[in-house]
C-alpha cells in the first residue's frame, strides 16, 4: 500500500497584493521517493513549499503530514518544522549567524537536545555537506555553492524526514551540480524523501522518481519522468522542453538506427551504452 507523508486537498492561497498563487491545488507526495515539481515562474511552487512546513497557511483546503491534517497549533507547528525542512534558493535569505558552526547550531539547539548530542548532529551535517573543513569561516566570505551547502547542513541536523530545495542547483557551475545532485541521492538513499523544484528539466529527469507539473497554481500532471516529458499536450501548456536525452533517443528510435529494448536512458552515460 503506497504511504504518503505530505498531502494537499483543495489549497487555495493569495497574496496580500491579490495575487491567487494556489487555486485548488492537489497533490500527494509518496514517502520515502525522490520528487521533482516543475512549472514556469510564477506557476506556485515556491508558495506550496511554503505551506508545506507551515510557513503559509491556506485561505482554503488543508495539508496533511503523515496523514494528520495540519491545524496550526504552535506544538504541531514545531513538530512539523522539525520533519519538513526548506532549503531556499537563495542560500543567503537562510543564512543570517557569524559563523559557519553557529548557523548550522541554530536549529538543533532550539529542538531542546543535550549539549552533546546537538554538537554530535552540527558536525554530522557539516561532514555529510563536506563543509565541516569551513566550520568556523564567516558566512558571508563563502561561496555561492558553499552557501547552500551549509544551507542544506542546517536543515540536515535537525535530522528531518522531508527535504524540500527551491532550485538548488540555480547559481552552480556543472561540477557543484553533480555534486549537489549527488547529496540528494545520499539524503534519499538514509530514508528521507527529497522535493525540488527545477527548471534543470534534464537534471529532473535523470534524477526524479515522480515529476509533478504545476501550472497557474494547480497540478495539471504527475508521473514518471518519461510519462510526463513524452506528453506533448502538457509540457506546451506548462512551457516546457523535452530533456535532450530523452528527445534524442526518442528520434533515433523513430529513425531506426536503434530499437527499443524497453529501457529508456535517462542521462548521457545511459545513452552511450544504448549506441555503443
Amino acid at each position: 500500500m503506497t504511504e504518503y507523508i505530505l498531502e494537499a486537498y483543495n489549497l487555495e492561497f493569495s497574496y496580500l497584493d491579490g495575487t491567487k498563487a494556489l487555486k485548488g491545488l492537489n497533490i500527494r507526495i509518496e514517502k520515502g521517493k525522490k520528487i521533482a515539481l516543475v512549472g514556469n515562474n510564477g506557476a506556485g511552487k515556491t508558495t506550496l513549499f511554503l505551506h508545506f512546513n507551515g510557513v503559509h497557511r491556506p485561505n482554503k483546503g488543508e495539508i496533511r503530514f503523515k496523514g494528520e491534517v495540519i491545524n496550526y497549533y504552535r506544538k504541531q507547528m514545531k513538530e512539523l518544522r522539525k520533519s519538513v525542512g526548506i532549503v531556499f534558493q537563495d542560500p543567503d535569505n537562510q543564512l543570517f549567524s557569524a559563523s559557519v558552526y553557529q548557523d548550522v547550531s541554530f536549529g538543533p539547539v532550539n529542538m531542546g537536545w543535550p549539549e552533546k548530542v546537538v554538537r554530535e548532529k552540527i558536525e554530522q551535517a557539516l561532514r555529510k555537506t563536506n563543509t565541516w573543513s569551513i566550520k568556523d569561516k564567516p558566512t558571508h566570505f563563502l561561496s555561492h555553492g558553499q552557501k547552500k551547502r551549509v544551507a542544506i547542513a542546517g536543515i540536515l541536523a535537525m535530522e528531518p524526514e522531508v527535504i524540500i530545495l527551491d532550485e538548488p542547483t540555480a547559481g552552480l557551475d556543472p561540477i557543484g551540480t553533480a555534486q549537489m545532485m549527488t547529496l540528494l541521492d545520499e539524503f534519499n538513499q538514509n530514508g528521507a524523501t527529497v522535493i525540488l523544484s527545477s527548471h534543470d528539466l534534464d537534471q529532473v529527469y535523470a534524477w526524479a522518481d515522480i515529476v509533478f507539473v504545476i501550472n497557474r497554481g494547480k497540478i495539471i500532471a504527475e508521473g514518471s519522468p518519461e510519462e510526463i516529458f513524452r506528453n506533448e499536450e502538457i509540457m506546451q501548456q506548462a512551457n516546457l522542453i523535452k530533456p535532450w536525452a530523452l528527445d534524442i533517443f526518442d528520434y533515433l528510435t523513430a529513425k531506426g538506427i536503434i530499437k527499443r529494448t524497453g529501457i529508456t536512458p535517462r542521462n548521457r552515460r545511459e545513452l552511450k551504452i544504448l549506441l555503443d
